[in-house]
């Protein structure tokens, strides 16, 4: 069972009220989860002396029953902290070691703890982005996480409740690419090719996620503040691409990409990436995708590949012209092997920065080779369209 509780205050919260409560009862708020969302609701506590004793001494047995029921720890549903209960207040401290302040998450980061022999059991806090106070029971030993829930628009969540199965996944993207592109059904078909998933680019580009390897437990000690350290990181990966000798770049209006082979989704107990592959749509923000001259430049953002070993990885690229026609190029060759250089032996962010100094500043660089050409006008291989971009459409899923 989960406390759910926020210590730090959630964004427009909406008052929800329990009603009336008997006399002599102290109100207070409090939070807890509900559909994603951190909603408000009212908490009464007893308190535990009683200010008509005076009045009441020739009631004396009856009186002192009620004291023993009303401060009981066995009416715990009276209120979501308690101060009866066996809770301890630890002070969460999340670090953000060589990340842009600009980049920390402005609605803050959620805590969550597994308790290891239990796993219906967790304790789970919306805090600020420096961190805040929780009230855990002491002398469980919990496997802590730290992940930004609402900061990236189109990542979702699901099994929140249950640690090997908790998922973060990009969320579904329908466009012209799944009608005209060479992921759609038809096209698929045509070459014998499984039809891959379509899930839209994570924006704004960050999901910041930590884990503590080792457990975490309170010590049941009164007075003594505790401790639960985090340092954030960003799973996501960004990608650059060089297209070069592109014809008629002078007529591109709009242009839009598209990665396959990614995956869409990330474990949040180990940090393994989804192992089914997915194609993602990028360059619906301004900025994405560039043209000048006879090239295209372009930036990506995805979990990282599915399966870089064995699957290909097919970008491409489609424009809008100013004439209103659409256009696309696709490239496979060494588009694979151009993105494992880009990842290096471990994955890190300093072997990307190598890789780009030696890759044209980028990591990948293609040769057009008349793959995309844009004409002036339309012509009898075009149609015309009546959106720019890819037009995403997000389609909203429940999340527990």
């Amino acid at each position: 069972m989960s406390r759910n509780i926020n210590i730090s205050s959630p964004p427009a919260p909406l008052l929800k009220e329990r009603g009336e409560a008997a006399a002599n009862k102290v109100k207070g708020e409090g939070y807890r989860v509900h559909d994603r969302y951190w909603q408000p609701y009212t908490v009464y506590r007893v308190p535990c002396t009683v200010h008509l004793l005076p009045f009441t001494l020739y009631l004396l047995p009856f009186t002192l029953y009620l004291l023993l029921l009303f401060c009981s720890c066995e009416n715990r549903e009276l209120s979501a902290d308690d101060p009866c209960g066996d809770a301890f207040a630890v002070e969460v401290v999340i670090h953000w070691d060589g990340i842009d302040p600009a980049d920390k998450p402005q609605k803050g980061m959620t805590a969550h703890l597994f308790a290891q022999n239990d796993r219906l059991l967790y304790e789970r806090a919306h805090l600020p982005a420096d961190g805040g106070w929780m009230d855990i029971p002491g002398a469980i030993p919990y496997f802590s996480l730290c992940y930004d829930y609402y900061g990236n628009e189109y990542i979702h969540f699901r099994d929140e409740n249950d640690l090997d199965l908790f998922e973060a996944y990009s969320a579904p993207a329908t466009g012209l690419y799944n009608s005209y592109g060479p992921n759609s059904a038809m096209n698929r078909a045509a070459t014998g090719e499984a039809e891959e998933n379509t899930v839209s680019e994570p924006y704004p580009y960050n999901f910041f996620v930590t884990r503590n390897d080792s457990l975490f437990t309170v010590k049941p000690v009164s007075g003594q503040t505790q401790y639960l350290h985090f340092y954030p990181e960003n799973v996501l990966r960004e990608f650059t691409f060089l297209i070069l000798g592109v014809e008629g770049v002078e007529n591109i209006n709009s242009a839009s990409g598209a990665i396959s082979g990614m995956s869409a989704a990330y474990r949040m107990r180990d940090g393994a990436k989804g192992v089914e592959p997915s194609t993602v749509l990028f360059g619906n923000k301004q900025g994405r995708v560039m043209w000048a001259g006879d090239s295209i430049t372009g930036v990506f953002c995805t979990f990282g590949p599915a399966d870089i070993e064995h699957l290909l990885n097919r970008l491409t690229v489609g424009v809008v012209s100013v004439r209103r026609g659409y256009y696309s190029g696709t490239w496979e060759d060494t588009v694979r092997e151009q993105i494992a250089g880009a990842l290096g032996q471990n994955g890190t962010l300093e072997e990307q920065a190598a890789w780009r100094l030696q890759n044209s500043g980028y990591d990948i660089v293609l040769q057009n080779e008349g793959r995309l050409v844009i004409p002036d006008e339309p012509d009898d291989g075009t149609f015309i369209v009546d959106v720019g971009d890819y037009d995403n459409v997000i389609v909203p899923l429940p999340v527990r």
